[in-house]
């Protein structure tokens, strides 16, 4: 057998027929591990790449995807990547297509719709085949777009039955942090949010938080919400100084994720409160920070790359025909850990702060 450097061209670009040769497969073969890599063997399929690597070979994408009548390119928008949960979300989404040979066309809207649309009107005119979006909350014009154009489209962050989607349901999540803090005898809570105007996930963990007080027949009251006005370190320690200026006789808090929690307990230490002993803190989302803080931060443990993994294959399912399940409700876990811890009387604990009964 002929050495890589003797197999490469000096001059020219390699043929699909070369890679074959050298290969010792046929020419159809070699076309499908470009077009379906899935239906090979992974020992061909390595033999076919190696043959591709020393030749220097590249299918002719414009090709393929003129005789396809797709671009073999999938459009993801997500609000940010600055935070490990997309970031895993995107992971997860990426090894899935490329596994099937397609590549991730990825823009961030930065939780702004109008930015969100432009996103996808120019990743249509890019000819992508289909889109993975985040969340409920649209520009009304998006979905309607995506319809015409028959592009389809998959939703992950939430669950709906309506709309295809990989996600799960917020309200019913944040929950079990909530009755673990009220259990530990937990009664003045409050919760920091940063994104409630623009995100229907968060809006869903408030009722859900909203839900959990509804059913120990208490309140949970407009004025303990705290808006921090970003996800960051800096906005956890702020908020969390705001919410302690508003209800001195906070014992708890519940924060919209792990970040704003990691920021919230930096914020206790500087001001001398130990956590948990004079006041209990809980994330949302388990990323790593969460367990690595000083104690360890108790939080929900969110699906966020095996929600990416399965968006993508529903996706490329529908692409190709293939029967798929449209809306799939993942499973998310209470962790608990040492940031939470029995309630104790705040030194500055007031009476006239405390949670009222539910009115019936």
């Amino acid at each position: 057998m002929k050495s890589a450097r003797q197999a490469q061209p000096e001059t020219g670009v390699s043929t699909l027929a070369e890679v074959a040769r050298l290969a010792c497969v046929s020419p159809a073969t070699v076309s499908r591990a470009f077009n379906t890599p899935q239906l090979l063997s992974s020992k061909t399929l390595q033999r076919v790449n190696a043959a591709a690597e020393t030749l220097r070979y590249l299918p002719d994408g414009l090709a393929r995807s003129l005789r396809r009548n797709r671009s073999m390119v999938i459009g993801a928008v997500m609000p940010a990547l600055r935070h490990a949960y997309f970031a895993s979300t995107v992971e997860g989404l990426q090894s899935a297509i490329a596994r099937r040979g397609y590549t991730l066309l990825l823009a961030t809207s930065d939780f702004d719709e109008k930015a969100e649309l432009a996103a996808v009107r120019s990743m249509i005119r890019q000819g992508v085949d289909g889109f993975v979006l985040v969340g409920t909350q649209h520009d009304p014009a998006l979905l309607p777009l995506l319809r015409d154009r028959g592009k389809p489209f998959i939703i992950t962050w939430s669950y709906d039955s309506v709309l295809a989607s990989v996600g799960f349901d917020h309200r019913r999540a944040i929950q079990p942090v909530v009755n673990h803090l009220l259990d530990l005898g937990h009664r003045d809570i409050v919760a920091i949010m940063a994104f409630l105007n623009v995100s229907d996930r968060e809006r869903e963990r408030l009722a859900g938080i909203e839900d959990a007080f509804a059913q120990r027949g208490m309140s949970f009251r407009p004025d303990r919400v705290i808006y921090a006005g970003g996800s960051g370190l800096q906005d956890g320690r702020n908020a969390l100084r705001a919410a302690r200026a508003r209800v001195p006789s906070a014992t708890a808090v519940v924060c919209a994720n792990d970040l704003l929690a990691a920021g919230a307990l930096m914020e206790c230490s500087a001001s001398g409160l130990s956590v948990p002993r004079d006041f209990s803190i809980t994330g949302y989302g388990d990323l790593d920070i969460a367990a690595a803080m000083n104690p360890p931060i108790t939080t929900v443990k969110t699906p966020a790359n095996d929600m990416g993994r399965l968006a993508a294959e529903c996706l490329l399912a529908r692409l190709s025909g293939e029967a798929t399940l449209d809306h799939i409700e993942l499973a998310t876990e209470l962790i608990v850990r040492g940031s939470t811890g029995p309630a104790t009387l705040h030194p500055l604990k007031e009476t006239n702060h405390e949670q009222q009964p539910a009115s019936r």
